[in-house]
């Protein structure tokens, strides 16, 4: 059963007999997580008066089901006379690496370490950092938000260990994780728990031709897809080398073939269901089967009950953010 408290100071209440509905979701590219909390607004139910609700836009609010699952604060209050309720729409804290920004000179420093740093300097608590061993050797950052910071180093870190990674809040602690863990003991199927399944493809994005070039501008290698390239036609990215970084491996990254995607509804909804991992799928009527990846989720808890609605993908695409080297910062 989902528990909801308001965090005020030293202060903890249970409003739990008082929410109508709870939203919980989030998405790789949303990266903070997010929750509608929708309250009973009743000024002549004296039960509710007694409960004396203040909740304010900083106030904290946190979700428990068995465990902590979100801590975040109330960014908005908005209320309904015709509804006889009060929406609180809050976030988690990486919120504020989101919305901070700052100015680093790193040097021969790993992913890893740049976290830590950056993290420290706006107090918040590290629990799990993902360890690349892979050193940086140069960013200099100039009003960049923290998060792309973080995430600028282990896209470099990632060119050298072929592994996707994420950052999420546990409670009020950044963890940084190698992307698409998989949801244990839990499958979707349509004999169980799917209630809608919609499939889509697209190749928008599609990159099948790599071509490397040095800084002088010489082509000095090409990754290709031939087959995608006989089927579609030629879609071609370029790659500039990097020092310390295999551009073979880099190059390969950047290939793109045909994205599709799944949308599906679900009851008996599971927490561990959220962006970043990965849930095994089977339907009939689509053909889905095996492992798919979460994009995005969104878990609803109303009238006593826990549905979810993901957003999954073929593949496990990291939230990558690239940092461009000046000239003379090389």
């Amino acid at each position: 059963m989902l528990t909801v408290e308001w965090l005020r100071g030293e202060n903890i209440q249970d409003i739990s007999e008082v929410v109508v509905s709870v939203t919980w979701e989030g998405s790789t590219s949303q990266v903070a997580r997010t929750a509608d909390i929708v309250v009973l607004h009743a000024p002549d139910d004296q039960n509710i008066v007694d409960l004396n609700l203040q909740i304010g836009v900083g106030d904290v609010i946190r979700l428990q089901e068995n465990e902590i699952i979100f801590i975040g604060q109330v960014i908005t209050k908005e209320m309904k006379s015709e509804t006889g309720s009060i929406t609180y729409s809050c976030i988690d804290f990486l919120n504020h690496l989101l919305k901070s920004t700052g100015v680093y000179n790193f040097s021969n420093t790993t992913a890893e370490q740049i976290t830590k740093e950056v993290c420290a300097d706006f107090e918040i608590t590290v629990r799990m950092i993902a360890e690349t061993g892979v050193p940086i050797k140069k960013m200099i950052l100039d009003g960049n938000n923290i998060y792309d910071i973080i995430m600028m180093a282990y896209t470099k870190a990632a060119k050298q260990t072929g592994e996707k990674y994420i950052c999420r809040m546990i409670g009020t602690d950044l963890t940084v994780e190698v992307k698409g863990k998989k949801v244990e003991n839990f499958v979707l199927s349509d004999e169980v728990n799917l209630t809608d399944v919609n499939v889509s493809e697209t190749i928008e994005n599609m990159v099948n031709v790599v071509k490397i070039y040095d800084d002088a501008g010489k082509q000095v290698g090409e990754v290709t897809e031939d087959e995608w390239i006989g089927k579609y036609g030629i879609y071609q990215q370029i790659y500039k080398k990097e020092k310390g970084i295999n551009e073979t491996i880099a190059a390969k990254n950047l290939l793109c073939g045909i994205e599709e995607t799944i949308s599906l509804s679900a009851i008996s909804g599971n927490l561990h269901c959220i962006a970043g991992n990965a849930v095994e799928v089977y339907d009939s009527a689509t053909g889905l089967r095996g492992l798919f990846w979460i994009e995005s989720d969104s878990h609803i808890w109303e009238n006593g009950i826990h549905t979810m609605n993901l957003d999954l993908n073929f593949q496990n695409i990291m939230d990558s953010k690239e940092y461009e080297e000046e000239e003379g910062n090389i």
